[in-house]
Formats: C-alpha cells, structure tokens, sequence
C-alpha cells in the first residue's frame, strides 16, 4: 500500500514537473515573440531594395503595388516633414531618412486620414506610403 502512494507521488511530480516547464518554455517563447511594430533593418535585411522611410519612428513602405491604399480617395494635406537624410549602410535609420527618396523631398498627411498613410511628392507625382505598424 505505501509503495503505490509513494508511486502516486512521484507520478503526479513529474507530471507537475512536466507541465512546469512547458510553461517556463511558452514564457520564454512569448517574450520572443512578442510584437512590435518592424524596423527598417529587419525590413532592408529582408529586402535590400526595400523603398521605405522612418517617421515620428514608424517605418513608411512605398504602396504603389497595395490596391487598398492606391483605391483611397486621399488628397494631400498639411506638409509634416521631409527627408533630411538619405540611409547609408552601417547607418542607424532615424526619422527622416529614406532608403530611396532623395534629401528635401516632403511629406504630407492627407486631410482626411485613412490609416497609417502619408504621401510623398517626387517629380510633380504624389507617392503614398503605408506605415508599417503591428497591432
């Protein structure tokens, strides 16, 4: 009888142990995985010719080929920046500064907000950008 309660015993301790330790591996796990809005250099090692700028810290990705944001009915609003900066590699990216854009091209919100979109004009033609924001 004591032989099947000392069994017992160390049956539901390993049990528990077990189940310890998956959590102390999913903890760890959702640590790593935890969500944050990209950085450009997670964005240019993924893509080295990504058309992408930093502003107020997000990153903004060239939409040309994003239908949604191209079918927005969106005109440009109050001028909010400019590339200051053109990115360079070893750089660290910072507001402003773009991997494509020319320096003293300006940015402009659209009046009437539709997401995380900004507009950029180049050339007398208006590029909209998508902010890159996880949530």
């Amino acid at each position: 009888m004591l032989t099947k309660i000392i069994i017992s015993f160390l049956i539901t301790l390993l049990m528990l142990t077990g189940c310890n330790q998956s959590k102390v591996i999913n903890s760890e796990n959702s640590i790593t995985e935890s969500t944050h809005n990209p950085i450009a250099r997670e964005i240019i090692a993924q893509n080295p010719n990504a058309d992408i700028f930093q502003y107020k810290g997000v990153i903004y990705n060239n939409a040309s080929n994003i239908e949604w944001v191209q079918q927005e009915k969106l005109t440009v609003g109050e001028k909010v920046g400019m590339i200051t900066k053109q990115y360079k590699d070893g750089l660290n990216f910072e507001d402003e500064m773009a991997t494509k854009l020319p320096v003293e091209v300006e940015i402009f919100e659209p009046i009437k907000k539709s997401g995380p979109v900004l507009i950029v004009k180049l050339n007398g033609k208006e590029i909209r950008y998508l902010g890159l924001i996880e949530g």
